[in-house]
């Protein structure tokens, strides 16, 4: 026992020498390193490192994109307009010494980033009209707003990368107003596209008919007149036929005209010297043909 408990404490105490003297930084990692609270040197290599022990104090700190998430605040427009604003902020550490001797910690890092971009932000909205904050000009404004939170952050040792609005909002009180206007603002928009679309509708409509109407009257002056030719060539096939044979066409027509009267049980008084008659009474019905 005796032997033990001295090895038990040489033990532990080089274990706490150890861990007093080394430490480690992630790739991910940059280390600050102050001697009694005083800055000494930034380590940015990833690996394993020295330091004095019981002297030296290593503070680890993030070197990736970091995020906050800014406390949702009510910003009045430039029409005085009330809107509450939920936004957060992308930024990174760039320069570890002027971080620390100035804010320190990532919280202490946070709260001041948040005043910076919420101060901005106030500044900006103040200047555009609720409807730009919502949907028209939103990149623009938290363009404007990055650029400066950033000019100011710099002094913090730390980037500003990107400001966003998450969402933007009425206040609850003024909410159900707003959205009713809303409605009302969209149904007149509705109903006006409605009532421009009836219009063009009866405007093609109307050009529809007129242009069914000119074509069907077109269509119908082109059928008299091909009717009209048909007919005319039928006529002058008819007197050619005629002029070759008469009295075979004589006889023809009133064989046609038997055919049309003697039906039904119908009877006729004509004298006996009646060309409609000669061929009821005629020897031979086919009169002679010159060839």
């Amino acid at each position: 026992m005796r032997i033990l408990v001295p090895v038990a404490v040489l033990v532990v105490a080089a274990l706490i020498g150890i861990t007093q003297t080394f430490y480690t930084v992630d790739q991910t990692q940059q280390a600050i390193i102050t001697q009694f609270g005083q800055y000494q040197r930034t380590v940015s290599n990833s690996g394993l490192h020295l330091k004095t022990p019981f002297v030296q104090t290593a503070h680890i700190l993030e070197k990736r994109l970091l995020r906050f998430d800014a406390t949702a605040s009510e910003f009045l427009t430039q029409e005085k307009k009330a809107l509450v604003i939920d936004s957060y902020a992308r930024y990174r550490i760039t320069d570890a010494k002027t971080f620390f001797e100035k804010v320190t910690t990532e919280a202490a890092a946070r709260a001041r980033l948040e005043a910076i971009v919420t101060s901005e932000l106030r500044e900006e909205v103040a200047t555009h009209d609720q409807i730009e904050v919502i949907r028209d000009n939103r990149e623009f404004l938290m363009a404007e707003v990055t650029e400066r939170s950033d000019i100011k952050a710099r002094e913090f040792g730390m980037e500003v990368v990107d400001v966003r609005i998450v969402r933007a909002d009425f206040p609850s009180e003024v909410a159900p107003s707003v959205y009713s206007r809303m409605v009302s603002e969209r149904t007149r928009v509705a109903n006006q596209f409605r009532a421009e679309g009836a219009e063009s509708a009866d405007r093609i409509r109307g050009d529809a008919e007129r242009e069914q109407r000119t074509i069907l009257a077109e269509a119908d002056q082109e059928a008299l007149g091909i009717r009209g030719e048909g007919e005319a060539q039928a006529i002058d096939i008819l007197g050619t036929a005629i002029n070759k044979d008469i009295e075979f066409f004589r006889f023809v027509r009133t064989l046609d005209a038997y055919t049309a009267a003697l039906t039904g049980g119908a009877t006729f008084v004509l004298p006996s010297d009646s060309e409609f008659y000669q061929f009821l009474t005629s020897s031979t019905l086919i009169p002679d043909r010159e060839e």
